[in-house]
This record gives structure tokens, sequence and C-alpha cells, in this order.
């Protein structure tokens, strides 16, 4: 028999990892944690806001005033 036919040798696939799930309670402690983070943001701009367009400081009154006004 000559080289040409023997079989090349066949490697054996690499066992595919299995993917760990994380405990039950980690994925949901930080998505509370995140979504405190973010309603206490979005309530203290809102607050900023709020006050921002209730009560705009001197310099953007004067701004406003100091701008033409398109529909004169």
């Amino acid at each position: 028999m000559t080289r040409d036919n023997v079989p090349a040798p066949v490697q054996p696939p690499d066992p595919v990892p299995v993917p760990q799930q994380p405990a039950v309670g980690v994925g949901l402690t930080a998505a509370i944690g995140q979504g405190a983070v973010q309603g206490a943001a979005r309530s203290i701009t809102d607050r900023l806001v709020d006050n921002f367009l209730t009560n705009p400081p001197d310099w953007l009154r004067a701004l406003w005033h100091a701008l033409p006004k398109p529909w004169e």
C-alpha cells in the first residue's frame, strides 16, 4: 500500500463549553439596582427641567428677548 491511499487521521472535535447560568437572584438584584438609579436620575432631571421652565434664569430671559422674532 502506498502513502497516497492512507486516509488522513481524524481529529475529534473540541468539546463545546456549556454556558454558565447566573445565580437566580443576581440578575434580578442588578436589574432592580439599575432601575432605582435610573428612576432617581429621571426624577432629579424632571425636577430640574420643571424648575428651569417655570423659573428661567435672568441670562436666558435676556437672551430670549435679544433674539430676533421671525414672526414680527
